[in-house]
């Protein structure tokens, strides 16, 4: 082998060293930083195009005042605009139908009507499902951690809330996994989606509710 052979040689392996180096630190840094606007973006459209979805809700409820600790599951059905239908395992079951919300109780056989406007004002998690395409109309919004870009902090805007803050997680298509709200009692609301259908084709006869005979109405 001549010296220029051999010199080529060990040049070539240099450069593809250098070449492998680079390529590795490419692969690793992320394609895109997502700034806290991308995000927020990445949700609201998701949910400004979604006409219906289920999925199922593991709710936890921290109650400060009284060191207590409550844990629901069930399944949600929403469907724009404004419906809403939450069933617990336990017999209890949420209703919105955009106008009206009702609350039944199969244990206490009760069923609890409220306007809309109440129902707003009531700390209800998933109901923040119905406005999702619409996050920065209500809130001021917080990127606590660059590198978890997905997990967001909100703030309401309107004095008053009910709320002190939320923390939202979603996927990269902007589909929200889990809700955790804190409100001004130190109290905190976790639910967590897994399960998650959209455009099933929900009929609106699933947000109509017809108390069984014997149900105690309170309006």
């Amino acid at each position: 082998m001549t010296a220029h052979s051999h010199a080529w040689k060990k040049t070539g392996l240099i450069a593809a060293a250098v070449l492998f180096a680079v390529s590795a630190s490419v692969a690793r840094e992320p394609a895109c930083a997502q700034t806290v606007q991308d995000v927020v973006a990445s949700v609201e459209n998701h949910y400004r195009d979604l006409t219906d979805l289920t999925t199922k809700v593991v709710q936890t409820n921290v109650l400060k005042s009284i060191g207590k600790t409550q844990k629901y599951e069930g399944r949600l059905f929403i469907k724009k605009p404004g419906k809403l239908r939450l069933e617990y395992t336990n017999g209890q079951m949420i209703l919105v139908n955009g106008k009206a919300a009702l609350f039944y109780s199969k244990k206490s056989e009760q069923l609890v009507k409220k306007t809309f406007t109440d129902f707003e004002h009531m700390n209800i998690p998933v109901v923040f499902l119905l406005g999702a395409a619409h996050i920065r109309d209500d809130f001021d919004v917080l990127q606590p951690d660059v590198k978890a870009p997905h997990t967001l902090v909100l703030i309401p805007l309107r004095p008053g809330a009910v709320m002190k803050r939320l923390l939202l997680r979603s996927d990269e298509a902007g589909r929200i996994q889990e809700l955790v709200i804190f409100d001004r009692s130190g109290n905190t609301a976790e639910v967590v989606f897994s399960d998650i259908r959209e455009g099933a084709g929900l009929d609106d006869k699933q947000f109509v509710f017809t108390a069984p005979k014997g149900t105690e109405i309170i309006e």
